[in-house]
């Protein structure tokens, strides 16, 4: 009876122990556009073509609304993305960052983000998009595949001062013929 008892005590620890194990890690959700105010703009750089942006209901992989992008000029030569960008004051230490992409383009599209940290701008190699819904697009910020003006603009460094991000950089890259090509963007988060 008495090791009956002891058992099952140690079984339901177990128990306890597994489940919580199963628990999804904390997200924070920065931005998942159910507001009618869009806190994103182009940074206006020479290498980004123009982009229309606006809060849409017509496709969102979390809520009712997302954040609809679409290219207002054809590529040229390195001018072949679009880039939206939010201001933060963020600590991203032992977070990656998570988000939604929806795209109609069969092939060639693509993403990145970017920060700026500590007075300099770090962005990471270019995830493919597949056509539609790519859910929990994840970028590890911790690890050495972003670039930045002192590493020459190769992807060979990691994002420096994670604990003092200011603004947030979304960019996606697009085939030749793009022009009117749309994407949805949705559910950013750090986990």
């Amino acid at each position: 009876m008495k090791y009956a008892f002891l058992f099952s005590v140690i079984a339901a620890l177990v128990l306890v122990g597994v489940s919580a194990g199963f628990v999804r890690a904390e997200e924070k959700v920065f931005d998942n556009f159910e507001s009618s105010t869009v806190n994103w703009a182009s940074p206006g750089w020479e290498n980004a073509g123009g982009v229309d942006i606006t809060i849409s209901a017509e496709k969102a992989s979390e809520g009712k609304q997302s954040l609809k992008l679409v290219a207002q000029d054809e590529p040229q030569d390195w001018k072949n993305r679009v880039i939206v960008a939010r201001e933060a004051s963020l600590d991203l230490s032992n977070t990656n960052m998570v988000l939604d992409i929806y795209t109609d383009v069969a092939t060639g599209m693509g993403v990145q983000v970017g920060f700026d940290s500590a007075g300099d701008y770090y962005e990471s190699e270019k995830k493919i998009l597949s056509q539609g819904w790519n859910k929990d697009i994840t970028f590890d910020l911790g690890a050495k595949d972003f670039k930045c003006k002192a590493s020459e603009w190769k992807n060979t460094v990691p994002l420096a001062d994670r604990s003092d991000i200011t603004k947030v950089f979304v960019l996606i890259t697009h085939p030749k013929k793009a022009k009117g090509a749309t994407v949805y963007v949705d559910n950013i988060r750090f986990k």
